[in-house]
């Protein structure tokens, strides 16, 4: 994560991704779906506070010259995260084996970062020039992207049971350089219901002068499919 600092350079921060799990303050996950005849309209919600202790400032950029922090006493992080995708889906594909949708939409992410940083000396910048990175500081950035994105999304059913496999991919660009998404699962269908067992896999990958270089949001979803 990068956090503009001005002239005087901005810290890049990092939290381990092994400890996302631990540094989960709040999370919420949410799908709804809307479908007449071969016509749907699909759209979902992710939101996730973090926050850490553990951080740490791996380096300070100095007008895209990097230069390597390992001064660390404490740094702190705390971010706020929030991505939505919408899309307009169209059946061209379904018989008694699999469904195939075609899919296009929007996905938009926001985010507000905080770290509050404290080295044990000031960072100098590369080649003199006066130019120094606080050895304390705080700073707050927010930020947000639109991206058009388009794919496919269905169903493969499993034998005559009630066993099926539903998946998801889409990829775009837009704000970002690029955001892709796959999800699989293992679902079993009720009378008005599927339970669901499966990965899901969503990824932005920012321009270099975003808030966020990367991101990725993945990891095993396990939860219930209502039918209205």
């Amino acid at each position: 994560m990068s956090l503009p600092g001005g002239s005087q350079g901005s810290p890049h921060v990092s939290v381990d991704p092994e400890d996302w799990l631990e540094n989960l303050d709040a999370g919420a996950i949410m799908a709804l779906e809307f479908r007449k005849g071969k016509w749907s309209i699909l759209s979902d919600f992710i939101y996730l506070k973090l926050s850490s202790s553990d951080s740490r400032v791996k380096a300070v950029n100095f007008g895209g010259t990097l230069v390597t922090a390992s001064l660390n006493i404490g740094t702190d992080v705390e971010v706020d995260a929030f991505t939505t995708t919408i899309v307009g889906g169209y059946e061209v594909i379904k018989n008694d084996a699999f469904n195939m949708d075609f899919i296009a939409g929007l996905r938009y992410f926001w985010l507000e970062a905080e770290a509050d940083w404290d080295l044990s000396a000031v960072v100098t910048g590369p080649l003199g020039g006066g130019q120094t990175f606080s050895r304390t500081g705080k700073l707050v950035e927010d930020g947000e992207v639109w991206n058009g994105i388009g794919g496919v999304r269905g169903k493969i059913n499993l034998g005559e049971g009630n066993w099926n496999i539903p998946y998801y991919a889409d990829i775009g660009a837009g704000d970002s350089d690029l955001t892709w998404q796959l999800f699989s699962a293992l679902a079993y269908s009720f009378d008005n219901w599927d339970a669901v067992v499966g990965f899901r896999h969503l990824v932005f990958e920012a321009n270099d002068d975003s808030l966020v270089d990367t991101l990725t949001f993945s990891g095993p979803v396990i939860g219930a499919s209502i039918k209205f």
